[in-house]
């Protein structure tokens, strides 16, 4: 049975060292945390109004182009229904298709390009938000070592009357 000489093995009072324990309170953090925070949030903006913005755009001119293509098909349907002979059938339907196909070569290269345009615009981005996110890395170890040399400062020991 252990005794006050004679402690226990799970008996750890007197046997910790006293290792300095950093002051990590919110105002060591709060600053950087503050301004790596907004710099975050900005560059996630920016990313969803530029997703935003393109996604706009593109939806905008795939509906210009499907308004164009109904008015031609349209048209090409009055122009089919005028002809009179077989060979002025077959030359209206070739010169429709003919057209119609390079208007959709030429819409699906527009919104490529605008897509690949999001892509750059976003890739700029996301590299501003890794350059954030190490940054941050950088300030909070700089805070936390501020913080663990703020505990490994002397402590003054004041002088007691006795000792004096």
């Amino acid at each position: 049975m252990p005794t006050k000489r004679n402690t226990g093995g799970f008996d750890f009072i007197g046997k910790v060292p006293d290792w300095p324990i950093p002051a990590f309170s919110n105002w060591a953090f709060a600053e950087r945390e503050d301004r790596m925070e907004a710099k975050a949030v900005a560059s996630f903006q920016k990313i969803g109004e530029t997703m935003w913005s393109h996604a706009g755009k593109a939806f905008e001119d795939h509906m210009d182009f499907v308004s164009h293509r109904l008015h031609e098909d349209f048209e090409c349907a009055k122009s089919l229904s005028q002809c009179s002979a077989p060979e002025e059938t077959f030359s209206t339907l070739q010169a429709f298709y003919a057209k119609m196909s390079s208007e959709y070569q030429a819409h699906f290269e527009k919104q490529a390009a605008l897509l690949r345009e999001s892509y750059s615009e976003n890739a700029a981005a996301v590299e501003e938000l890794n350059d954030t996110a190490m940054e941050s890395v950088s300030e909070f170890s700089k805070a936390a070592e501020e913080s663990i040399k703020e505990v490994q400062k002397p402590k003054s020991r004041r002088k007691t009357a006795a000792a004096g």
